[in-house]
């Protein structure tokens, strides 16, 4: 069984501080490369509803647009996260090209897009730097990706 990445990008595989919000102007992220490198996956995809320039310019600057499938995000399907219809475009596009048996494993940052992905069977990745205690709903919980990806 493969396993399958996707990932939303703010504050989920780039987190907004006060002091580096400029996510055009990041330094290149050798330990996040790392660590998605050494995770064992089959393949990943970026899910956003923010623009696919923005994703794509993002993982531009952290050097992993060559690691990534595709970008999923809210100029290239019709609908927006948490919307069922956008879960279900964005779960056809994947499975059409993988096995129906793999499993996708989601990190996102808002509940209400995970509580979604559960409905289609993923496994649910909650990133929040805040998080007090995790949904039960909600299959892992974590205060940021480094900490997420360590642990898969």
């Amino acid at each position: 069984m493969n396993r399958i990445f996707v990932f939303d990008i703010d504050d989920t595989l780039v987190i907004h501080t006060k002091d580096n919000h400029d996510l055009y102007s990041m330094n290149n992220d050798n330990e996040l490369q790392k660590l998605l490198k050494e995770t064992p996956h089959n393949s990943m995809y970026v899910y956003t509803n923010g623009t696919y320039s923005h994703g794509y310019g993002v993982l531009e600057n952290l050097k992993l647009t060559k690691d990534f499938d595709d970008i999923f995000a809210r100029d290239t399907i019709s609908y927006m996260k948490p919307l069922y219809k956008s879960f279900e475009y964005v779960n056809s596009e994947i499975y059409r090209y993988k096995n129906n048996k793999d499993i996708i494993i989601f990190f996102d940052d808002l509940i209400d897009n995970l509580l979604m992905a559960k409905r289609f069977g993923w496994i649910t990745v909650w990133i929040s730097p805040n998080f007090n205690k995790k949904p039960i709903s909600i299959d892992y919980a974590f205060p940021n990706i480094y900490d997420a990806l360590i642990n898969f």
